[in-house]
């Protein structure tokens, strides 16, 4: 029996495109991990001091802030107001451009 061709690879996809999809996804997940986790321990702290939906909503807060900081810490380097990876609009290399002077 013949087989059909194999689909050709596009030039654009590198062998860490997977990895990237990976890396990123799992930012994702940890925003959505640390939420459910400080909602569940809100909705927990709600039921033993009968203050309804004070600590869901704390919670909720507090864990979102709390996985985009993990995403955050981990895409932007200390000390840099620009992403660690990527072009510029220029189409110079982030963090390692020089800056621009204005008067």
């Amino acid at each position: 029996m013949r087989q059909p061709p194999r689909p050709q690879e596009d030039e654009d996809r590198g062998p860490g495109t997977a990895s990237q999809l990976g890396e990123y996804a799992g930012f994702g997940l940890t925003i959505a991990g640390a939420t459910a986790l400080f909602a569940w321990l809100g909705t927990v702290l709600d039921g033993w001091l009968h203050t309804k939906p004070l600590f869901v909503l704390l919670g909720t807060f507090l864990g979102f802030a709390a996985g985009f900081y993990n995403m955050y810490s981990r895409l932007v380097p200390r000390g840099s107001k620009r992403p660690a990876t990527g072009p510029d609009r220029d189409g110079t290399e982030g963090a390692e451009s020089e800056p621009e002077v204005r008067m």
